[in-house]
């Protein structure tokens, strides 16, 4: 699990405004904000396939939280991608590193991804991506494939490939979203975590 990772919580600052983050397992203080985040994502109808909200934080921890879950906290205030002030502690994003098979296919993990609106463009995605390869490899996954990667999510698309996932499946008419005509395309992404370089990530703190 992740108290065998010595190197969380993962330290180090967003690109641009050079905000200092960490990374690192939910705090039980933190539930009620990632369920929060979870609940706006199924409302906004556009990067997951739920359109009920989760009602209780039991049901958000027997979904979210059933593995290993993670969030992006704010080690400092600074200001959001809106502009306004944000205090130390603040969730800039989440996610989760869980079998996507059980039984002899669960060497092969799946990811969840969450950034909070009011931080979208500051490098959140792209920090949780790199994170969750790291983890998921030294958690002992041997590839990571994501199911629903929607074609109208222009920049989860972007950041997926940026980040050296092959796409190997394209499911039409897989999805009825919010601002889409009709029902959009989604994309199976693979990543060969073996591939992973030793000291990726390397470069940050958990200090």
């Amino acid at each position: 699990g992740l108290s065998s990772i010595d190197w969380l919580p993962y330290r180090t600052k967003l690109p641009g405004c050079g905000r200092k983050v960490e990374v690192g397992p939910f705090d039980e203080s933190e539930w009620q904000a990632g369920m929060e985040l979870m609940n706006l994502i199924i409302r906004e109808g556009k990067s997951w396939p739920f359109e009920e909200e989760f009602e209780t934080i039991d049901d958000y921890r027997g979904y979210f939280l059933s593995h290993d879950a993670f969030v992006v906290r704010s080690v400092e205030p600074g200001l959001d991608a809106t502009g306004r002030m944000s205090k130390p502690g603040a969730v800039l994003g989440a996610f989760y590193c869980k079998p996507n098979y059980p039984g002899r296919c669960a060497h092969i993990c799946n990811g969840g991804f969450i950034t909070n609106p009011n931080f979208r463009q500051m490098g959140v995605a792209k920090l949780m991506g790199q994170v969750f390869l790291r983890a998921a490899r030294d958690l002992g996954y041997q590839s990571s494939y994501f199911n629903l990667v929607f074609k109208s999510n222009e920049a989860s698309v972007a950041l997926w490939e940026s980040l050296g996932f092959e796409r190997v499946a394209v499911l039409e008419n897989a999805a009825r979203l919010e601002g889409v005509e009709g029902l959009d395309t989604a994309y199976g992404y693979r990543f060969d975590l073996e591939s992973l370089e030793q000291d990726y990530l390397i470069g940050g703190s958990n200090k």
